[in-house]
This record gives C-alpha cells, structure tokens and sequence, in this order.
C-alpha cells in the first residue's frame, strides 16, 4: 500500500492579503489601457515593429477600445447609447421626414392624374422601412464592437508592401 502525504497547514489569510490578490486592486494597469500606447499610428502604417512600451501589434484603430470611443461618438450609433425616449424621438422623426418628403411625393407624383390611396399608403409607410434599416444599422455596428470587446482574440487586418504603403 502507498502511504499518503500530510495534508498542508491551514494557511492564515489577512485582508492585506486579500487586497493585494483582489482582481480589481490592479485594474487601472491591467487588461485594456485605456489611454493610448506610447507608439505612434505613423509607425504601424509604415510597417516598423511596435516599440518596447506596447505589447499590443494591433494598429490603433483597429483595436476594440478605440473602436467603442469612435463609434460611441460617430452620429447615429451615439443615439443608441442615450436615453431611450430621446433615440424613439430621433427615429420618430427619421421615419416621419422620410415618409414626407420623399414617399409622398413619390406617391402623389407617381401615378400622373390618377391617386391611388393604396399607393399612398405604401409610399408613405416606407419610412417604416427606413427606420429599420436605421435600427438594424446601429445594431450590427453596436454588436462587432461588442463582440471584440468581449473576445480573448482581436483578429485585424496588417497593411504591407502589397498594400502600398
């Protein structure tokens, strides 16, 4: 038979301790830098090796924290993360404007002589279709970044001699 080996010593553990391996004590020097690495863009368009300071070989606009700022900014997607009642009130009046100035003069100029009020109806509402295109827009947009946010690898696009630069 095999004998077993003494099971170890409870070790006392002091909230010192606990600080120190909190996963969020270190946080502001961990995981994502929010503020921008030491290495110029120039230097990545022209295909040189990112300097000592950066880990990171994704190009500056590439990287997903850069992308969230930019598209957080970037007009229509910047309505999505307000308030809700003022991102109805913006695409109430997108499908509204539309509707207006371009399904009705399509419906009313369409025909010649002749109004077909089904005609009308289905020019007018097609700014139905205009605010979920808009919707589906900002959507899509919101998720990619999402998802490269909240993936463990960032796939991005390297620029060389092929590429002209």
């Amino acid at each position: 038979m095999m004998a077993l080996a003494p099971a170890p010593a409870p070790v006392a553990v002091t909230t010192a301790m606990l600080k120190s391996r909190h996963p969020l004590s270190s946080f502001s020097s961990a995981l994502l830098p929010l503020s921008r690495p030491k290495t110029s863009l120039y230097a990545y368009r022209n295909s040189s090796a990112p300097g000592p300071d950066t880990e990171c070989p994704v190009p500056l606009d590439q990287q997903p924290v850069n992308e969230y700022q930019s598209l957080s900014t970037s007009l229509p997607f910047s309505w999505a993360a307000g308030d809700v009642q003022l991102y109805s009130s913006r695409l109430l009046f997108i499908g509204v404007s539309f509707s207006h100035f371009v399904g009705l003069p399509v419906a009313v100029f369409g025909k010649g002589t002749s109004v077909d009020p089904q005609a009308a109806i289905v020019a007018v509402s097609s700014g139905i279709l205009v605010v979920t295109l808009a919707v589906l827009r900002m959507y899509l947009g919101w998720a990619y970044v999402g998802n490269r946010l909240l993936s463990a690898t960032v796939e991005y696009e390297e620029t060389g001699w092929y590429d002209g630069q």
